[in-house]
């Protein structure tokens, strides 16, 4: 792989998804980049972090996935996998979030999702 895949977002999921999203937004200047009932995209203006969130089957913040994004899924997953990653799953298109993407775990259970956005 010539160029690794950069850091581009967490993902979490939280019991109260519009109190979180209201109160990153309003105390902390995040700006909603997607917004639906199950699911937001929020930016920090500042450093570019971004926070994938949806909504949690309790009443716990759950960690879902570290993403990093790449000019080529294919390549990258491959020369992940082939370092030792599993596959979580194959490289596939995701119209609605108008992406190309894989999830790769580390052993002990990291998930671990390349994207490249259109």
């Amino acid at each position: 792989m010539k160029t690794a895949p950069t850091f581009d977002h967490i993902a979490l999921t939280v019991p109260d998804l519009n109190r979180l999203v209201e109160r990153l937004t309003g105390d902390f200047g995040m700006v909603a980049e997607v917004r639906s009932d199950q699911f937001a995209l929020l930016t920090d203006p500042t450093s570019g972090l971004k926070l994938e969130l949806g909504r949690s089957g309790d009443d716990q913040v759950h960690f879902r996935h570290l993403g990093f994004h790449t000019d080529d899924v294919e390549k990258a997953h491959q020369a992940l996998v082939g370092a030792g990653m599993d596959v979580g799953q194959a490289p596939h298109r995701r119209d609605f979030a108008r992406m190309f993407t894989s999830f790769l775990k580390e052993p002990g259970g990291l998930e671990i999702q390349l994207v490249s956005y259109e």
